[in-house]
């Protein structure tokens, strides 16, 4: 994992004791997409278990997404789409490969771009130095 890891599972968003905000959605008008390599991730993530793993298993598309969240505006904006599915039965409304017990990303080594990619402003001024 990345040098900034400590960060994301301690300080997210810079609140001590805080983690994985990023990969959820808790109260927010917040969706963890959109998702361009679908198919890639679904690939890899199909490996990394061992068995096929679809679409539905994984992404919330918009015809769905929209009716889960009606009053969220991201959720109602169909080039957000595909997001990632969340945990709705957790209060924090995380990604479902994100393990909220040991503060990590279960998928981390094949996550998708979109989630590679995401700094928030706290990690951009925080993040070590390599």
């Amino acid at each position: 994992m990345s040098s900034h890891c400590n960060i994301c599972s301690e300080k997210c968003f810079g609140i001590e004791n805080n983690d994985g905000s990023c990969c959820s959605i808790e109260d927010r008008d917040f969706i963890i997409g959109p998702h361009n390599d679908t198919e890639k991730f679904i690939t890899n993530l199909s490996i990394k278990l061992g068995r096929e793993v679809k679409h539905s298993e994984v992404f919330i598309d918009y015809e769905e997404g929209s009716k889960l969240f009606p009053t969220r505006m991201n959720w109602q904006l169909a080039g957000n789409y595909p997001a990632l599915r969340v945990n709705l039965h957790h209060p924090k409304k995380h990604c479902i490969f994100y393990n909220p017990t040991l503060k990590y990303c279960t998928v981390y080594d094949i996550r998708p771009k979109t989630c590679e990619d995401y700094e928030c402003w706290y990690l951009i001024e925080n993040k070590p130095k390599t």
